[in-house]
């Protein structure tokens, strides 16, 4: 069975070209056959990649970074029209913690722009906890006005029965590790999911495919880890070496593993705020980083290709945003439709997510299942999907809560000749964009010919 996957060259890599970006959005909405999908009355979620303000590389830019509003407007624009005076569309996500929401560029603008249209429309930073960073210290601070429901998944989790599993060890960046066993143990598998994406009938997952320190690459499914309103609950990495039972890095080390205990006691300090004492361990840490850099150990915290966790929470979140209802409870059949439409006139490569490097692309994509979408899109940018934990595990996530019918599979529709009405399976060395993968996953990740 197919599934489409429009491919649009819009013949720019400047976000201020605004007519060419927004002609190449409604043309690859147009092949993939959005007015299907909505009707008058729907409730509406845009999900952009809003991961963070800034790029801490420094010489990046934000383009590259998270989902521009000007591909927003432009699908919020046909989302309007659709509605026809009814209904009501959020555009939200939960970026990472110290994300400034307001400093994301042209997102309130947006909102200006539309309010007076018949249609209800809202920007929601969907986080309940958020932080500021000072002299390396976390400082949090909690949003009262976020809504979300705790979903257990239980048997439906892949965490679930799986070999091995010590959840006590299951890890987040810079959040208490004393958070994560509460939710995840035995059959209980919880996510806190923003009641934005409960309430919606359609969500537009609007991802920036971009190369990913912990999941080799962030396209579609990927983008789902936002719909979350409280991070502790997302294993991200599994704390200690793969020979005894971790994926946060390879061999036994023991420099490694004082490091990952430091860390651990210098966030609970801070959940704590006692940041004077959580000051103290700063400089143990950062002597134990540059000891392993200078061995050649230099990703840490699961960011390599062996992360065999992030791939569970990312299909996980995309069995709970297709088969959980309004309430929260688990349907065994679909309570929503998803829609894919990605940013990638320039997109990010190298040091992703948060340090990632320009790459022109110049291309909109969208689809209408996450899976095949990231099978292709990744393709393009040069990855063996069979390479992408996250990809794999969703392609095999069968049972009650399937991601992807067995038999379905990409069929490309573009502007482009060389690809157009082409599988992934027909697509040429000479077809593809060559991203450069992070440091941990490069020589694992890339395609073969």
């Amino acid at each position: 069975m197919d599934s489409r996957v429009s491919i649009v060259n819009a013949n720019t890599f400047s976000y201020t070209d605004v007519g060419r970006i927004k002609e190449s959005v409604n043309k690859a909405i147009e092949m993939i056959g959005l007015k299907k999908f909505l009707k008058p009355g729907m409730n509406v979620l845009i999900k952009p990649n809003l991961v963070m303000d800034r790029n801490f590389n420094h010489d990046g830019g934000v383009e590259c970074l998270y989902t521009q509003a000007v591909v927003v407007e432009a699908v919020l624009e046909n989302i309007i029209q659709l509605l026809d005076g009814k209904g009501k569309i959020i555009i939200g996500d939960a970026p990472m913690q110290e994300c400034v929401f307001d400093e994301l560029t042209g997102f309130k603008e947006i909102i200006e722009r539309y309010k007076s249209s018949n249609i209800e429309i809202e920007l929601v930073d969907f986080r309940e906890l958020t932080s500021y960073v000072k002299n390396g210290m976390h400082y949090s601070f909690i949003n009262e006005n976020a809504k979300g429901k705790i979903v257990n998944l239980g048997k439906n989790s892949e965490f679930y029965l799986e070999d091995n599993l010590d959840c006590t060890k299951m890890r987040v960046t810079n959040y208490d590790p004393r958070i994560l066993p509460k939710h995840h143990h035995d059959e209980v598998h919880e996510y806190y999911v923003s009641e934005y994406l409960l309430d919606a009938d359609v969500i537009v997952n609007m991802p920036k495919p971009k190369s990913h320190r912990k999941g080799g690459a962030t396209i579609a499914l990927k983008n789902l880890v936002g719909i979350n309103t409280r991070k502790e609950f997302l294993p991200h990495h599994t704390k200690g070496s793969v020979q005894e039972g971790g994926d946060e890095y390879l061999q036994k080390n023991h420099i490694h593993a004082l490091r990952s205990s430091l860390l651990d006691e210098k966030n609970k300090l801070e959940a704590e705020n006692k940041h004077w004492l959580a000051k103290l361990l700063k400089f143990p840490i950062l002597g134990c980083s540059y000891i392993l850099k200078k061995a050649g150990n230099a990703y840490a915290e699961g960011s390599w290709y062996g992360n065999d966790t992030i791939s569970k929470t990312i299909v996980d979140l995309n069995r709970i945003a297709i088969y959980a209802d309004k309430t929260g409870k688990i349907r065994t059949t679909p309570q929503r439709t998803m829609i894919i439409v990605a940013d990638m006139i320039v997109s990010g490569e190298k040091e992703g997510p948060v340090n990632p490097t320009p790459k022109n692309v110049g291309l909109i994509a969208a689809g209408t299942n996450s899976v095949c979408f990231d099978e292709a899109v990744s393709t393009l940018m040069g990855f063996d999907y069979h390479k992408i934990p996250s990809i794999v595990r969703a392609r095999k996530s069968k049972g009650v809560l399937p991601l992807v019918r067995e038999d379905e599979e990409a069929l490309i529709f573009s502007n482009i000749s060389d690809i157009d009405g082409k599988r992934i399976s027909e697509l040429h060395s000479e077809n593809l964009y060559w991203f450069e993968p992070t440091a941990g996953w490069k020589n694992h990740i890339e395609k073969h010919y």
